[in-house]
């Protein structure tokens, strides 16, 4: 009797706690209904907006929607974001009609000048989300809102890493070179993310990427040294070419590899015998990026040793050379050749790479 009675209240108890789970997952999904339905009015509220204020009969009506609107949005970064993003939508569709967008444009800085982003993000500077400062930062940035660049800087010192580095990008949009240099000096020895970070900081710098990266190479060690010839390389900065020249020629592999890859994009003739030696190298790393200097040098002699190069032991130097022969100003009868050849490896790295090609263009 006793154990079937307490068999009942464990079920009761099984039940209720249920009961109680599935009250709390619905009440949840009640939430998330709610906030999904208050965005999608919202949106609606904003294009309903767009359209008041774009095709307002005049100046003056048009004027009293934007500051009404102002009324609306607040201080709220949501709503203006909701309210640009219909605007761009319009834009987009004068972009496909292949009209000017000049209207937009003009409508854009006015509805700025008074709903005032700026004074929307600099408040969430104040803000104890780190996330909403984050990402104020970035948005101060956009809107080229100078004056608050010395708070960012304080706050690109943060130990917070996310908040570091968008205020540190924000800077990047600024060009202080001097704030940026600090921030990748910081980084360097975290392998795992300060490539890609130093990459992505010399795209959207705004300032003389030149004179940043001659301020990095002073205190970078050597792993910072290559990472930053190698994002840098795409930008042709002449005055680095002597060290490249004396990098090319050196014992140390990997700064010799990365002065390759850099001098490979300036495509010059005259430096082509630092790539045919290159290509000759044991360091198959070193191969590639000589393979692929040696086609934007597009010479006779060039296209042998990328020819060559198809028969290489290394899987990637065969399939560098084959993408590299593609990019070069070839015969189909060269192709036919190495298809039709007895080399099995320079046959392969084409037939994959041309296969690849064909798939992609089908997609």
């Amino acid at each position: 009797m006793e154990y079937a009675l307490l068999g009942i209240i464990g079920i009761l108890l099984c039940l209720l706690v249920i009961g109680i789970e599935y009250i709390i997952h619905y009440k949840m999904a009640e939430k998330d209904d709610n906030k999904e339905n208050e965005f999608n009015t919202t949106c609606h509220k904003m294009e309903i907006w767009v359209e008041g204020i774009l095709y307002a009969p005049t100046e003056q009506c048009r004027i009293n929607e934007i500051q009404s609107l102002a009324e609306t949005i607040g201080n709220s970064a949501e709503k203006y974001e909701l309210f640009m993003a219909a605007l761009n939508k319009i834009k987009e569709n004068y972009i496909q009609a292949e009209s000017s967008t000049k209207p937009i444009d003009d409508l854009i800085e006015q509805v700025d000048s008074i709903v005032d982003p700026i004074k929307i993000y600099s408040e969430m500077l104040d803000s104890d989300d780190v996330y909403h400062i984050s990402y104020a930062c970035r948005c101060l940035a956009d809107h080229n809102a100078i004056e608050y660049k010395d708070k960012i800087k304080e706050l690109s010192e943060n130990e917070d890493p996310n908040l570091a580095y968008n205020a540190s990008m924000a800077l990047a949009h600024f060009g202080d070179t001097q704030s940026v240099a600090n921030y990748i000096h910081r980084i360097e020895n975290n392998k795992t993310i300060s490539f890609r970070l130093v990459n992505e900081f010399f795209e959207n710098f705004t300032g003389d990427r030149a004179e940043l990266a001659e301020m990095l190479f002073k205190n970078s060690n050597k792993y910072m040294r290559n990472t930053i010839i190698k994002s840098i390389a795409q930008y042709k900065i002449e005055r680095f070419i002597p060290m490249y020249l004396e990098g090319a020629s050196g014992d140390d592999l990997e700064f010799k590899n990365s002065c390759i890859v850099a001098l490979g994009f300036f495509g010059l003739p005259e430096y082509e015998q630092l790539f045919q030696i290159a290509a000759q190298d044991q360091y198959w790393v070193l191969r590639v990026s000589a393979i692929k200097g040696l086609a934007k040098i597009g010479t006779h002699t060039a296209l042998e040793t990328v020819k060559n190069a198809l028969n290489d032991k290394e899987w990637w130097v065969r399939n560098t050379a084959a993408d590299a022969m593609l990019s070069m100003d070839i015969s189909a009868k060269d192709i036919e050749d190495i298809l039709g050849g007895y080399d099995r490896f320079a046959s392969d790295a084409i037939k994959n790479l041309l296969y690849r090609k064909i798939d992609m263009k089908s997609d």
